[in-house]
């Protein structure tokens, strides 16, 4: 259980993620190719938690920038009609910090690529999807760190 007073950072690569300082909703898109169901983040609360963050894999058109800092009572509190964000914990034995923001859309859970069947296909998704990762970036913004 990820508790509402902890804090996750969420690892920003450049230059998709950034732009001129400013973090874009595509850093907290579910990727379709893998059917992504929860947005990647590391629990500040562990001792370990920036060198999880450092572990991540970087490729030549992805270094890592930073992180944003981002409280999971806020996360959980976004209001946004018919969505509900989650902080869940995805621990692993290489990882033992990490951890996931799930959400759902009228009971349905997000995951990259898929359709929801909860609302009109197409356009409707397209907004609603930016509207829920601009909500995350609204967060995230406030509590960017640079390394």
């Amino acid at each position: 259980m990820v508790a509402d007073n902890e804090n996750v950072a969420r690892a920003i690569f450049s230059p998709r993620m950034i732009i001129n300082g400013e973090i874009q909703p595509e850093a907290f898109c579910l990727r379709p190719s893998i059917q992504e169901e929860y947005i990647s983040v590391i629990r500040m609360a562990f001792p370990t938690w920036l060198d999880d963050v450092k572990i991540i894999p970087q490729r030549k058109n992805r270094k890592l920038y930073g992180y944003a800092e981002m409280g999971v009572n806020g996360i959980r509190k976004i209001q946004l009609k018919g969505v509900v964000y989650d902080v869940k914990e995805c621990a692993s034995e290489s990882v033992p910090s990490y951890a996931g923001i799930f959400i759902t859309v009228n009971g349905e859970n997000l995951v990259g690529g898929k359709i929801l069947s909860t609302i009109t296909p197409g356009i409707e998704q397209d907004f609603l999807i930016l509207a829920i990762q601009r909500e995350l970036v609204d967060i995230a913004q406030k509590g960017l760190h640079e390394l």
